[in-house]
């Protein structure tokens, strides 16, 4: 079995067990924006999607979130894009925004 050929099944397990058991991952996730030509980065190591979400919220209008993986940045995996998402344009930015006042 290649590498770039691993079923979608396998691909799904492997990709619930690393959001399950991030810790073990060594990975964190940032938020991203660009400010004028530049991309920046909030720095923090955020070990929930959320939070980092949270912290581009107020960046700027084109922000997103970046996951650092043994200090590689990788773009999310669609189940960690659905979490951002939900956040990002349904009721769970406004209960986060009311607790944080």
């Amino acid at each position: 079995m290649r590498f770039n050929r691993v079923p979608p099944l396998v691909k799904q397990i492997m990709t619930g067990l690393r959001y399950r058991y991030a810790s073990l991952n060594n990975i964190h996730y940032e938020a991203v924006w660009t400010d004028g030509q530049c991309e920046r980065r909030c720095q923090h190591r955020h070990q929930m999607l959320t939070d980092a979400a949270a912290c581009g919220l107020y960046r700027a209008s084109g922000w997103y979130v970046l996951a650092v993986e043994r200090g590689e940045p990788r773009e999310l995996t669609t189940a960690e894009n659905k979490i951002v998402n939900n956040f990002r344009f349904t009721e769970e930015r406004v209960k986060f925004k009311s607790q944080s006042v």
